[in-house]
């Protein structure tokens, strides 16, 4: 009886017995939490509109695209289920970010064609309308690994039970799978200061005076632009147009460096910045070389010529805002690049399309040229400026037909030789200036060596710029890179920061689980309580009963 006093006078009792059972009981902490790097939207502003996401912060609950309600949840989804509809319903229901998985290996949804041009179409469709207005939703991409996949399906499973057909099977689903509480932590992205977009020009003087010479410019932007940042890689959208423009400036080097080939024309090179927001590097160079009076360069232009998206396909296109008159040379040009084209087996036509004033901006670099009444035109295999194929996460080198790229490359300097020399062309690529497979490969793996979005090429110092001029430094004549600033008063275009960040994944169960377990614990503690309270008469009891036993045994 003085062990039974002792139990019951001290406080801790119930601790010393319930203690080792809620050790049992309670879960293990393994694989709890996981960390993985993530590319946020991107988030930029256009002549003053707002585009992208406008947040960076993330501490929600995670929820698959299906879940019925979503309202301040981090929804997860694959981005070959993601659609357009989706990303509305996501938005319209107030949720807090969006979590997209993007698988590792694009060329295997190519297994099956036509299914893969299709989920082709629906992701632009989805890039477009993330990118298309602002939203305060913030939306973060990441590469699909083994532990990221198990945490959607686990995530899957947890909004399933919305379904369930009865409230006990809803409730046993959701106390056997986890819930995961997504954070991403650090402040809020704000504007980037003093942010700077680079142009790379170069120019081989035709022979005589330089200054009484016509000019036909070649003009490639070399930025990339896609859903995320960091994940521009750009590589046909213009990677393949900077391909051919370094391309022809190797092979002009060696014609115009010979007495015999050098020809009475100028050839003005550009790898223009700022592509995907409005041509801001053509913009500039207009600018430098037709309203400054010390600038001649562009005041006798043949044309401009527009390098962009060229990297595959069997037709080309020359897109003009106004069509090149007979006997001009813009009408040259397209002539010989359809005889070209048609010893090659390559269709190409020419696409009219004029300038909508109304817009803000153009849609192709060549309107910039013709809106200062200067002859020029785009070539590029796609239809149209409005694909989606322009600027997408989708654009990396695997989408490359290396083949059809030195094919257009071949075929585009074979038209401007046969234009600038007025001749045949039999031969000229002999003694070292044949483009080469292994020639375009080199200069591909070059721009698609790191993703090319306007803010990540920022700044005086940018490796890939400082090697983009040191290219144009060997092959032409006064390479130079000129920078510009958005004005500060009314800046045309503005970008901000936070491109990547890392996003912390953390298991918890539902608030469910949390309160059945505090209800089991508070029921095992009750009983404790009330056996040691009543031990003495338990224990009276139990010897009454024993007694009669220990009788008969005497």
């Amino acid at each position: 009886m003085d062990l039974v006093e002792v139990l019951r006078s001290s406080v801790p009792y119930c601790l010393v017995v319930a203690l080792p059972l809620l050790i049992l009981i309670s879960p293990v902490p393994v694989d709890a939490a996981a960390e993985f790097t993530v590319y946020r939207l991107q988030q930029y502003d256009l002549h003053g509109s707002p585009h992208g996401s406008r947040s960076s912060l993330v501490n929600v609950e995670a929820r698959s695209v299906d879940a019925s309600s979503v309202a301040r949840r981090c929804v997860l989804a694959r981005l070959a289920d993601l659609t357009s509809t989706h990303y509305q319903r996501v938005v319209s229901q107030g949720a807090a970010a969006l979590l997209i998985l993007l698988p590792t290996n694009l060329t295997a949804f190519s297994e099956d064609q036509c299914q893969f041009l299709i989920m082709l179409q629906l992701v632009h469709e989805v890039e477009a309308a993330m990118l298309e207005a602002d939203s305060q939703l913030a939306v973060y991409m990441a590469y699909e690994t083994q532990e990221l996949l198990d945490m959607y399906e686990s995530v899957r499973t947890a909004t399933n039970t919305d379904g369930a057909t009865s409230a006990a099977a809803a409730m046993m689903s959701s106390l056997s799978t986890d819930g995961y509480q997504i954070v991403v932590g650090g402040s809020q992205s704000k504007l980037m200061a003093d942010m700077t977009i680079a142009n790379v020009q170069g120019k081989l003087s035709g022979y005589g005076v330089e200054e009484q010479l016509p000019t036909i410019a070649i003009v490639a932007h070399y930025d990339a632009f896609g859903a995320a940042p960091e994940l521009s890689w750009g590589a046909d959208s213009n990677g393949s147009g900077v391909v051919i423009l370094l391309e022809l400036a190797r092979i002009f080097s060696r014609l115009y460096a010979s007495p015999r080939t050098h020809p009475r024309l100028n050839l003005a090179f550009l790898l223009s910045g700022g592509g995907y927001i409005n041509y801001q590097g053509s913009k500039r160079f207009l600018e430098d070389h037709l309203d400054a009076s010390d600038s001649p360069l562009l005041s006798e232009t043949h044309y401009t010529l527009c390098l962009d998206t060229l990297g595959s396909d069997n037709a080309l296109r020359l897109h003009v805002s106004k069509r090149p008159k007979e006997n001009s040379p813009g009408y040259y040009f397209f002539q010989a690049l359809e005889e070209a084209g048609a010893a090659a087996g390559v269709t190409v036509e020419m696409v009219h399309r004029k300038i909508n004033l109304q817009e803000d901006t153009q849609a192709w670099e060549h309107e910039k040229y013709s809106m200062r009444r200067l002859p020029a035109f785009t070539l590029s295999r796609l239809p149209g400026p409005k694909t989606g194929e322009r600027g997408s996460v989708l654009d990396t080198p695997e989408n490359v037909d290396i083949t059809a790229l030195t094919r257009n490359t071949a075929l585009v300097a074979t038209a401007l030789l046969r234009h600038i020399y007025n001749t045949s062309v039999d031969g000229i690529f002999d003694n070292g200036l044949a483009v080469t497979k292994k020639s375009v490969k080199s200069w591909l793996d070059l721009l698609t060596s790191q993703p090319r979005s306007p803010q990540l090429l920022s700044g005086k110092n940018n490796p890939l710029v400082s090697t983009l001029q040191q290219i144009l430094s060997r092959y032409t004549n006064e390479a130079r890179v000129t920078f510009l600033k958005a004005d500060k008063r009314d800046p045309e275009w503005a970008f901000y920061d936070v491109t990547r960040a890392t996003m912390a994944a953390y298991a918890v169960k539902p608030a469910a689980f949390d309160f059945l377990l505090t209800m089991a614990i508070l029921a095992y503690l009750g009983v404790i309580y009330v056996f040691l309270q009543y031990f003495p008469k338990i224990y009276a009891m139990m010897v009454k009963l024993a007694s009669p036993h220990k009788s008969k045994v005497h």
